[in-house]
């Protein structure tokens, strides 16, 4: 099972579609992500359902971003970071069979779907991954071995399993009012204008090259957040401590939005609940020690234009138990090989 850390991540990244088939560590403020240069596995099957493949490609550009979170989350890597990735990589590709084998089913009615509802898709994909910024899209998209019609193919793939899914298995009980103000509620969050973020947040920051280099630097920040959760004043360590430029006002960041964070961080932030202490995070010159003092979240569309949807959902909801049946039936009948 993943931790809640780790479900915080998939929720915030990978429902969004990912960005880069590698991602390194990424500095926490205005940096662009980098794909790694060099080969890439990208013709590798790791697994075959009835007949159709799923690519190491395919898996990795659904793996990548939460990756590159894990990878910041545990700077050391170790033991509970090759765990927490091996269970990452087995839940994507179990969610990418399963979508494989409802494909496969109901192939006949992806071309139901008008061009426009498509593009619309990617657009909202750009504003809310990409920022809104198309060359960096295509940057990701080159990364990623993608012309822009595969990802709009992509895409309508995805929707018809969004469609099939949400198929009525059985009746049930027509949504009351507050089930559907609780459903939207939740809706709200996973589907909001992440661009319009906005945190407020301490942050100490150690440079790798300051000190006696990156190994010492990571083991003063591991020290600060023992001394953190011990009780000792985060405004304290921030001016002992810091090499960022806020380290005299306590390492308060007010009011950032996201859009000016890493992918990483912005998940970090702005994926996960409370205040406590996390870190070290590492990035591509430091390491980050942060405590979220205000989340602002961008808004959602109103209830009233989703009420349709909201409603389906909750039904969809009520009828998990039938559709899990049925998947299971679809699995058995399905010829599946996994390749990794």
């Amino acid at each position: 099972m993943f931790s809640s850390f780790t479900k915080a991540i998939i929720l915030g990244v990978v429902v969004v579609l990912p960005a880069f088939s590698q991602a390194p560590p990424t500095n926490f403020q205005n940096e662009q992500i980098r794909p790694l240069q060099g080969p890439q596995l990208v013709n590798k099957i790791a697994a075959k359902v009835n007949g159709d493949l799923i690519t190491l490609n395919e898996l990795m550009i659904k793996v990548a971003p939460s990756q590159s979170v894990l990878m910041s989350r545990y700077p050391r890597r170790g033991v509970a970071f090759q765990k927490q990735l091996n269970d990452l990589k087995s839940s994507i590709l179990d969610e990418l069979i399963d979508r494989a084998i409802i494909f496969t089913e109901f192939k006949d009615r992806v071309r139901s779907f008008p061009d426009y509802q498509i593009e619309d898709e990617v657009k909202r994909v750009v504003q809310n991954v990409y920022k809104g910024d198309e060359q960096l899209f295509k940057k990701y998209l080159k990364a990623t071995n993608l012309t822009r019609d595969q990802f709009k193919e992509q895409q309508r793939k995805e929707l018809l399993v969004q469609i099939v899914r949400a198929q009525q298995f059985g009746d049930v009980a027509v949504p009351k009012e507050n089930e559907l103000r609780a459903e939207y509620d939740r809706w709200s969050i996973t589907n909001r204008d992440r661009t319009r973020d906005i945190g407020t947040y301490r942050r100490i920051y150690l440079h790798k090259n300051r000190g006696s280099g990156p190994f010492a630097q990571l083991k003063l920040a591991e020290d600060i957040v023992k001394k953190l959760n011990n009780g000792e004043d985060f405004n304290d360590l921030a001016k002992q401590y810091s090499n960022g430029s806020h380290a005299e006002q306590g390492g308060v960041w007010k009011g950032v939005p996201r859009t000016d964070l890493a992918m990483e961080f912005g998940t970090l932030l702005f994926e996960t609940n409370g205040s406590e202490i996390m870190g070290p995070f590492e990035d591509r010159i430091g390491f980050n020690i942060v405590q979220v003092m205000e989340r602002k979240l961008g808004p959602a569309k109103p209830f009233e234009k989703v009420r349709e949807e909201i409603q389906q959902r909750v039904i969809s909801d009520k009828k998990k138990s039938n559709y899990q049946k049925w998947m299971k039936k679809m699995r058995a009948r399905a010829v599946i090989k996994k390749m990794l």
